[in-house]
């Protein structure tokens, strides 16, 4: 992937402390990433970029609308999203084996975050991605779920009993 212009942070260039990042992202940002769940999307992200002698410690705020596809009737649907992700970055020239921690190398001069973005939104998408239900339970999208699978229902059993195949198999006796 390659990186994207205004998500990378030069912290050779600031101070000890914390330091703060907003990033508006929209369908753009996600068009970089192959495989995304999301389409489109209207979030704001506000990174406090905690700048120790050793180590980084990124807090990363979001919220907004993310649009995706609907588990149900797997139409575009619109979905708020909120929440915060901490990453911790070392820098250090061996990494260790700690799965939590991000290492990086002393010789590295910025830090390109829109990976991190990018993680910290998807970990926050809900499990269940549906239309919201109106007050007869059914989603708000009109798609209904018992219908279509009794329709689909029927169209099976009406090609089963047109098949030549399972006439063939009556004729069949087994012997006890």
């Amino acid at each position: 992937m390659k990186a994207l212009i205004g998500y990378r942070i030069p912290f050779s260039g600031l101070k000890l402390g914390t330091h703060h990042f907003t990033f508006e992202i929209d369908e753009e940002f996600f068009q970089h990433f192959e495989g995304s769940l999301i389409s489109k999307s209207n979030l704001t992200v506000r990174l406090d970029f905690d700048k120790r002698s050793t180590m980084f410690v990124l807090d990363f705020v979001f919220n907004g609308t993310i649009q995706t596809v609907c588990d149900r009737c797997i139409e575009e649907v619109d979905l708020a999203i909120d929440g915060k992700h901490q990453f911790i970055i070392k820098i250090q020239d061996d990494p260790g084996e700690d799965v939590e921690v991000i290492y990086i190398n002393s010789t590295e001069t910025g830090l390109d975050v829109e990976s991190f973005v990018y993680e910290a939104v998807h970990l926050n998408i809900p499990l269940k991605k549906a239309c919201k239900l109106n007050e007869d339970e059914l989603p708000s999208c009109g798609f209904n779920t018992e219908a279509y699978f009794q329709d689909a229902e029927e169209e099976i059993t009406e090609e089963v009993i047109e098949s030549d195949i399972w006439s063939a198999l009556k004729d069949i006796k087994i012997d006890e």
